[in-house]
């Protein structure tokens, strides 16, 4: 399939955007008595299950890999989704939202220094700037510059940074299986192996019978579409379209859409900073979207 970069950014965008809305959502549900580890159970449950309905109804071939194939779906699906499904709930529910992404979004940097050292790619200068823009951009908007970073949980800054560590290799591992299959079949092998991972891991009914209301239920269960299943389906099509780097300093955009729904649902303030903040992150992504696709200059 031929790449289309401006499809690539607004697929990527769009699942930003949609995160921004989930991550406040799961810090609620942490703080009624929810467990990082039943909300990931159960988001990647309903995903796989809401995805196997739909290949089963309307798109059986594309279930169809080869019998190869299914360590690297494996390792994608374990080591990669369900891991940073994990940490990123785990650190959030540790340390403010803001600072949790924040951290994060050292991935991109990551990405770099991977593809500069084993990939042998030359890194330009265009790069380097948009990474430093997006790093700084992020810290500014989700005002960590105001934060008491002494008294931050310990366990929460090493989970938000394997975070960053695992959202770094699935991006980069997850464009290998975009080579040979289309970005649906990668997404769903890489929901499915996380399910049964956790599945195998964590008792499988565990948020049954406990009692939750429907309110309770329903915010699962929008976790798991709209913080899941959608955002993470468009990030493999986006990652269809683009290079790991775009893709992730794309992703930065997340603490300004965060921002923007605590300024309009919630009255949050927007301080001068946070703005310089969304600035520089705009930026950044302006100059990936500005760069040649066969370069990273």
């Amino acid at each position: 399939m031929e790449k289309n970069t401006t499809k690539g950014f607004l697929f990527i965008i769009t699942a930003t955007v949609l995160w921004a809305f989930a991550g406040p959502l799961a810090k609620y549900l942490f703080g009624i008595g929810i467990t990082p580890t039943d909300l990931v159970q159960a988001r990647v449950t309903y995903s796989c299950l809401i995805l196997l309905l739909f290949f089963t109804l309307f798109n059986r071939v594309g279930l169809k890999i080869d019998r190869q194939d299914m360590g690297y779906f494996a390792l994608l699906g374990i080591v990669g989704f369900a891991l940073v499904q994990y940490t990123y709930f785990y650190s959030i529910s540790k340390l403010d939202v803001g600072i949790a992404i924040s951290i994060q979004y050292t991935a991109p940097t990551l990405i770099v220094i991977y593809s500069a050292l084993f990939l042998k790619e030359k890194i330009g200068v265009k790069t380097v700037l948009a990474i430093l823009l997006a790093l700084i951009g992020c810290f500014l908007v989700i005002g960590a510059y105001d934060a008491d970073w002494s008294n931050l949980n310990e366990k929460g800054i090493l989970g938000a940074l394997f975070s960053a560590v695992v959202f770094a290799f699935y991006t980069i591992y997850g464009e290998k299986g975009l080579k040979k299959y289309p970005a649906w079949t990668v997404f769903f092998y890489a929901v499915l192996f996380a399910t049964i991972f956790w599945n195998v891991i964590h008792p499988p009914f565990a948020l049954v019978g406990q009692g939750w209301s429907w309110e309770v239920w329903s915010g699962i269960l929008g976790v798991a579409i709209f913080g899941t299943l959608i955002p993470f389906a468009l990030f493999f099509m986006a990652l269809k379209h683009l290079d790991p780097i775009r893709l992730s300093v794309t992703s930065t955009l997340e603490p300004i859409f965060a921002t923007i729904v605590a300024f309009v649902a919630l009255g949050e303030t927007l301080t001068f900073w946070q703005i310089c903040g969304g600035v520089f992150i705009i930026a950044s992504v302006i100059l990936m979207a500005t760069k040649r696709p066969e370069s990273i200059a």
